[in-house]
């Protein structure tokens, strides 16, 4: 299946766009100050090291590390990662007084291959894949006075060869249960097993923007990926497990020092697009009655924001509130007024909408909004942090102060440094994320966290794969990582229970008696990175257990491996 027609149409509406934000930059030339926008990209080594070292209270990172990608200058000094980020300027030139140039971005080469079934989340542009699987990156960064323009284009290829989905292993079922739950979950969301029957070949526009910066903020468009939130394996609100979407933005690029203390923040508008493809059964019948619903062909609008603070009173404490509202780009959308249309996150789902009394599916939106806490402790070389999210909001504080963990998810976790006398480290890290619902569902209805089944039903993904936490719907994942640290280099190993949409799980084994079918994970990941003189090799091997694979008595065997070249140009 060749996607570069459609590749090529969000290309040009990428730049056409852009041509218009930068024009706007232009003007703005005459208000800028010292300007910086230099990012690391999402999920990189270079990122990991830069929080380690904050963690280790090395070099002088200011960033909370909660709002990602994070600007390179203005936060860091550490100049070995502003290296590992862009080389050195070239072509230098002066723009009205202002330092101008072109930095090169370090060129990536990512390996992936999957013997038995797709695995791994946080994987941006890649595809949800078995067998072998590639994306190439690299690009340029270039300055010209407030003006920057970033080009990282992503080609992905991936042989997305035919394995056991769903549809096989149930083929036979007589639990009608188990396909109506399925099909509640499919009829609520845009996320296929598999991206068609043929090999796949897709440039994406990447980690790729045009914007202006100015008094350290920054305006203007964007496809980068975005993470919002202090979690290191998954992130509830905003993570990197699906393609970047074109959206504008309005962020600072460094903490904003006030009498108060630093604030980080950023708010953003764009569109979000389907996959285009259908379930791969859309033929089941229960009781008369076909299970799946199509859905229109329609392009979603998502407004979100966070906002971060470190209190000045309380050094190495971050604490965050972040909100996302979606809808559809519909008739309904067409009747709001400007604020409702560009900003719909300021206003929310409407009170009538939720309120408990309401037997309806809302009002055409949906909307979401997390509290999250870090708390660095730099004398004892380690980090804490808390993300609690809810999907939807209470009816009145009453409703809130009886259930407050309706609809409510959560990521817990952090991380410890040993140091040894070579002046090596040990590295502990873990993380829990719960996405299941509550046991309020079970009296009141309750939403799967990414689902809508209202309006919006192709939910909270992009281009079929989740922007929330790569785990998906209903989903609980624990992760425990023990690694050893020289230098830049790292070898480790993680453990990982991932458990499988609980949600759907309970929905299709509810009176029963069954509950040995739960979808378990158990993954291995033996993992290093060496980093020797230009270049960074970067390698993987899991093997993974599925127990009850697709909730049948149907163990599997899967062997992950991944290799990943990075060379710097300085």
């Amino acid at each position: 299946m060749c996607l570069f027609k459609n590749s090529t149409s969000r290309l040009s509406q990428f730049y056409k766009i852009s041509g218009k934000i930068a024009v706007l930059t232009c003007l703005l030339t005459v208000l800028a100050a010292r300007s910086i926008a230099q990012t690391i990209p999402i999920g990189s080594y270079a990122e990991e090291v830069a929080r380690r070292d904050q963690v280790l209270g090395k070099g002088n990172t200011t960033s909370s590390f909660n709002l990602r990608p994070v600007n390179v200058e203005g936060n860091m000094a550490d100049s070995v990662i502003q290296h590992m980020v862009a080389s050195k300027t070239y072509a230098k030139f002066n723009l009205m007084g202002m330092p101008s140039g072109i930095q090169l971005l370090p060129f990536n080469w990512l390996s992936d291959y999957n013997t038995t079934r797709p695995y791994g989340y946080n994987n941006s542009s890649l595809y949800p894949n078995k067998g072998y699987e590639a994306m190439l990156s690299g690009g340029f960064l270039l300055k010209a006075g407030v003006l920057r323009i970033q080009v990282r284009p992503e080609f992905v290829f991936a042989q997305n060869r035919s394995f056991k989905t769903f549809a096989d292993v149930q083929a036979k079922t007589d639990n009608q249960l188990l396909l109506e739950a399925y099909y509640l979950n499919v009829n609520g969301i845009d996320a296929p097993e598999r991206f068609g029957h043929s090999a796949i070949t897709h440039v994406y526009p990447g980690q790729s923007k045009i914007t202006a910066v100015f008094h350290n903020m920054e305006l203007g468009v964007s496809t980068e990926n975005i993470w919002w939130g202090p979690g290191i394996k998954n992130s509830i609100m905003m993570s990197n497990s699906a393609p970047g979407f074109l959206h504008w933005t309005f962020n600072s690029v460094k903490p904003i020092k006030t009498s108060i203390g630093s604030f980080e923040w950023q708010i953003i508008g764009g569109d979000l697009k389907q996959s285009g493809l259908l379930p791969l059964d859309t033929s089941k019948i229960v009781n008369r009655k076909s299970l799946f619903s199509p859905k229109p062909t329609i392009t979603r609008y998502l407004s979100a924001y966070t906002v971060n603070w470190q209190p000045k009173w309380l050094k190495g404490l971050y604490v965050g509130l972040t909100a996302f509202d979606y809808m559809d780009k519909d008739s309904l959308y067409s009747t709001k007024n400007a604020i409702s249309k560009i900003f719909p996150v300021l206003v929310g789902s409407s009170i009538k909408a939720n309120s408990v009394k309401n037997s309806t599916h809302g009002d055409g939106q949906d909307f979401a909004y997390a509290l999250n806490i870090r708390q660095l402790l730099p004398l004892y070389n380690a980090e804490v942090y808390f993300e609690w999210a809810r999907n939807d909001r209470a009816e009145n504080l009453d409703d809130f102060l009886r259930e407050p963990g309706h609809s409510a998810a959560y990521t817990f976790g952090g991380r410890k440094l040993f140091e040894l006398a070579n002046k090596n480290y040990i590295q502990l890290k873990a993380e829990i994320t719960q996405l299941q619902r509550s046991s309020t569902f079970l009296v009141r209805d309750e939403p799967t966290w990414y689902e809508h089944l209202g309006t919006a039903r192709d939910g909270y993904t992009n281009q079929g794969r989740y922007l929330g936490a790569g785990i998906g719907p209903g989903s609980n994942s624990f992760m425990l990582d023990v690694s050893y640290i020289e230098g830049l280099n790292s070898y480790g190993y993680t453990l990982e229970r991932y458990l499988h949409n609980n949600d759907l799980y309970y929905e299709g084994f509810s009176g029963t008696r069954n509950y040995f079918s739960h979808w378990v994970d158990i993954s291995n990941t033996f993992y290093f990175n060496r980093k020797y003189k230009k270049y960074l090799i970067s390698g993987e091997l899991t093997p993974v257990y599925s127990l009850n694979y697709q909730y049948r008595d149907n163990n599997s065997f899967n062997l992950h491996a991944r290799l990943n070249l990075t060379y710097y140009f300085d």
